[in-house]
């Protein structure tokens, strides 16, 4: 039995997040094999999250779109739809704070819950509230949650995936050896896959070995993230649950896998005006101005590269952010052909007003803010795609769909049209 006042703290994580969204628009697909994933037609198109019944023929996801077919010749393929997600991923968070005042997202589709003395209005035991908080999620939204209960954030975002779909697991710290040491390496949340390689190549299989390593053998394999990822072994984490506040966001970003490699500016340019406008638009949403502009490129043999260069006012408008990716992008040292392209803002001054400051300085004049602002307001009652620029219609490529994560510091990271499960 969990003492009331003893630290509790749920892991909440939707199941295949993005197929469950369109599942809740259309139930018809509940049944049948789906992925949510790019046009067959480009040759980027990889399966973006496969439903519970593509999983059982092999599905997954990351996994290419043809190779996916090849295992399920009856697949549906659904394209990404991330107004779509962005909607449910709102809703599924109204309901959360019933449960806890402190919630704090982790993605589009995680969330912790600081749950120390409020479980037991819903039981005698934490089970009881997480049932509550996946029954009150699924009236929201129409999508199911699993939850993690322990002691602190890491185990619980640790055990939140062990039984889904729809499940709850409990690991208290004092079940760590028993429970989760034997479990593999690679299972650690925080070891990538060039760690658990690194780990697995020194005779590191499972998580209690790494647990067991000395300073000495922790440095050589794992360098400085040794130490963190061993505590996280031993079930340790003093990071407490925060709510965050419009100050927490750190940088607003977006990046797009594109359909085809380029290296001409002239290819660019409207993939760059279409990032612009799209983080441009959160950071005016967000209130924020901001004055180091970053681009991201990742070139055909897969390395990313970044540059950045700081304006001389912060600014929430495209055209500033604009202009400055394309210096960027001109002046790039690496000029091989790129395969994704991102940018990122960051720097923050937080407006007096979130959506027009007439008269200030930093990034456009009044004419600039006021078109700014009549963008925003069509975008808010029709939609995100209801208004764009003119030349964006016939040479930008999709931008694909889009998830926005937090890392564990709390700070936004890129949009990106990667696989989530």
């Amino acid at each position: 039995m969990r003492g009331i006042s003893e630290p509790v703290v749920f892991h909440c994580d939707a199941d295949a997040f993005f197929a469950a969204c369109h599942i809740a628009e259309d139930p018809s697909l509940a049944s049948v094999p789906m992925v949510v994933a790019g046009d067959p037609a480009e040759r980027h198109g990889i399966v973006l999250t496969a439903s519970y019944p593509a999983r059982q023929y092999g599905v997954r996801t990351a996994m290419p779109l043809q190779a996916a077919r090849r295992l399920c010749p009856a697949l549906v393929v659904v394209r990404p739809a991330p107004d779509l997600y962005r909607a449910r991923s709102r809703q599924m968070r109204a309901a959360l704070p019933q449960f806890s005042p402190l919630v704090e997202p982790l993605s589009i589709d995680e969330a912790w819950l600081d749950m120390t003395g409020g479980w037991h209005l819903w039981g005698s035991d934490p089970v009881a509230a997480a049932a509550a908080l996946q029954a009150a999620v699924r009236d929201a939204c129409g999508i199911t949650v699993s939850v993690g209960v322990s002691a602190n954030k890491m185990l619980a975002k640790q055990v939140s995936d062990w039984s889904k779909p729809a499940g709850i697991t409990v690991l208290w710290p004092e079940e760590v050896p028993e429970r989760l040491w034997p479990r593999p390496v690679a299972e650690l949340y925080g070891v990538g896959p060039h760690g658990a390689e690194r780990l697995h190549t020194a005779g590191v299989d499972t998580i209690g070995q790494l647990a067991s390593l000395d300073d000495e053998r922790l440095g050589r394999w794992l360098g400085a993230s040794g130490p963190r990822l061993r505590s996280r072994a031993r079930g340790h984490d003093s990071a407490p649950v925060v709510r965050p506040s419009a100050g927490d966001a750190r940088s607003v970003g977006a990046e797009t896998t594109l359909p085809r490699d380029l290296s001409a500016a002239a290819e660019a340019r409207p993939v760059l005006l279409a990032l612009a406008d799209h983080v441009a638009s959160r950071l005016r949403a967000s209130g924020f101005r901001g004055r180091t502009v970053t681009l991201k490129y990742k070139t055909r043999r897969f390395v990313s590269h970044t540059h950045q260069m700081q304006l001389a006012a912060a600014t929430c408008y495209t055209d500033d952010v604009y202009q400055a990716a394309i210096q960027l992008f001109l002046s790039r040292p690496d000029p091989s052909p790129v395969r994704l392209l991102g940018i990122t803002v960051s720097g923050f001054a937080v407006s007096r007003q979130a959506q027009l400051d007439f008269g200030e300085e930093g990034g456009g004049d009044q004419r600039e803010a006021a078109r700014a602002a009549a963008v925003d307001r069509i975008r808010q009652r029709f939609g995100a795609h209801a208004i764009g620029r003119a030349r964006l219609l016939a040479e930008a490529p999709a931008l694909g769909g889009s998830s926005f994560e937090r890392d564990e510091s709390g700070e936004e990271v890129t949009g990106r049209s990667t696989p989530k499960t």
